[in-house]
């Protein structure tokens, strides 16, 4: 009897094979067709949902107390504000909306498993309550709502962040700059006036590149520090600014000595003022020194006897030092209006020990052209340089400041792969389903 089942099962399982290989292209045209429905239902389903996304790391002063570097609360949720978002759609040029952006623009703050697993403990235990404010962040942006490619969405989220770096160096970093006077007209002023203007430029560019030059940083386009800038800077004071003022006090150049006359007449009447009032006051401390009746103070010090203790006169210190100060601007002042009644001899040709012919006059002032030109030309192009290196360094402390920590990736939400697979099998498991019920069907029949 066992004989005659295992024969009967043995030609049944060899019968069914036959019935599988004699329709075995139905069933694999079945097959190809489930691949394809997974194959298309996860690519669109991707599609709809998938994200490009980004880690960025955030590490200026503060944020790991969950404050901005002025103080203010910082929320991660709120840290990308609309018109940073609308900057970035406007500089990549694509067709969306701020609102839809944002809406599919999310960010998550990474707290390390340490971490959590501490705040687990605490509240499990009953502890004190522990807070962490992240200093990483992923950024997603779903590009499947916003219908873009992921290779957009990259651009996008990219830009993004961009914008929210010059965003952050516009509220709290100090971008310094330094202000152009190459671009006034030289030729308009008067020689003296023309070297102040220059030399005050100079000034301002050491100034700021000084503050910088311990950096260390290199510019990445010029190839060049703050340091050298400033090298650069000195050698224009040094060569045609010198000269320049050099060669006007030497030889009185002025394009009008009618002005300057008066110019320094103006001076003196000024300095004059100012010796007035020093002289009355040197006067009426020397008549309080002379009437002066004496006043002392006795510091007794501790341990020592009265005849160690130490007696002086505070008041009349101070008078004398008074006297003494007022005496030495009396001097400066004296010294100063000499100086114009001198300069102003000599433009009135009143001075017999100057000599100049105006020959010579013409020949160095057009030297002195030469020179003010010349440093104009130079600081120009150093003020041009020092501003895209300051540009270029405002960018840098962000960049250290606000800094992605990878490039942007696609992050499907399916596998499409393992759903052609599933689809694969599903369909071979439905093909030899509806082969082998349609034989056992007939044979029913």
């Amino acid at each position: 009897m066992e004989r005659m089942e295992q024969e009967y099962d043995e030609i049944s399982l060899k019968e069914l094979i036959e019935v599988i290989w004699n329709r075995k292209i139905f069933i694999a045209i079945v097959t190809v067709i489930f691949a394809i429905f997974a194959f298309i239902g996860g690519t669109v389903y991707n599609n709809l949902e998938s994200e490009v996304g980004t880690i960025v790391t955030m590490q200026w002063n503060g944020v790991s107390s969950g404050e901005y570097p002025d103080g203010t609360r910082f929320d991660y949720s709120e840290a990308i504000e609309p018109y940073v978002i609308t900057l970035a759609i406007e500089e990549v040029g694509m067709e969306l909306t701020t609102n839809d952006v944002r809406n599919n623009l999310t960010i998550q703050p990474i707290v390390p498993g340490n971490v959590l697993a501490s705040i687990q403990k605490s509240i499990e235990e009953g502890g004190e309550p522990i807070t962490y404010y992240a200093s990483n962040y992923k950024l997603l942006l779903n590009n499947g709502n916003l219908t873009i490619s992921v290779e957009q969405a990259r651009i996008l989220l990219n830009e993004i962040i961009d914008q929210f770096r010059i965003d952050f160096e516009r509220k709290y970093i100090n971008q310094a700059t330094v202000y152009n006077f190459t671009n006034q007209d030289i030729d308009s002023y008067d020689y003296l006036e023309a070297y102040d203007i220059l030399d005050t430029q100079a000034t301002l560019i050491t100034n700021a590149m000084n503050a910088r030059e311990d950096s260390g940083f290199t510019s990445p386009t010029l190839g060049i520090t703050f340091g050298d800038l400033v090298v650069r800077t000195n050698l224009v004071e040094r060569i045609e600014l010198n000269q320049v003022v050099s060669r006007v006090n030497s030889y009185l150049l002025t394009k009008d000595v009618d002005f300057l006359i008066t110019n320094y007449n103006y001076k003196i009447e000024t300095l004059q003022l100012e010796l007035d009032k020093a002289i009355l006051k040197e006067a009426d401390a020397q008549v309080m020194i002379d009437n002066y009746q004496g006043s002392t103070q006795t510091i007794l010090i501790p341990g020592m006897s009265d005849t160690d203790s130490l007696e002086f006169d505070t008041y009349y210190n101070t008078l004398l030092e008074t006297q003494i100060s007022l005496q030495q601007q009396i001097a400066d002042l004296t010294e100063d209006i000499a100086y114009y009644e001198l300069q102003i001899d000599r433009l009135n040709g009143d001075d017999p020990n100057f000599v100049v012919t105006e020959a010579k006059q013409a020949e160095e002032a057009q030297k002195v052209e030469e020179n003010l030109q010349l440093a104009d030309d130079k600081l120009s192009l150093i003020v041009n340089d020092a501003n895209i290196i300051l540009a270029e360094y405002n960018e840098y402390l962000t960049s250290n400041i606000i800094k992605p920590l990878m490039a942007p990736e696609y992050q499907p939400s399916a596998n499409v792969l393992l759903y052609t697979a599933i689809g694969l099998v599903l369909g071979g498991m439905v093909g030899v389903g509806a082969v082998l019920g349609k034989h056992f069907w007939n044979q029913a029949e």
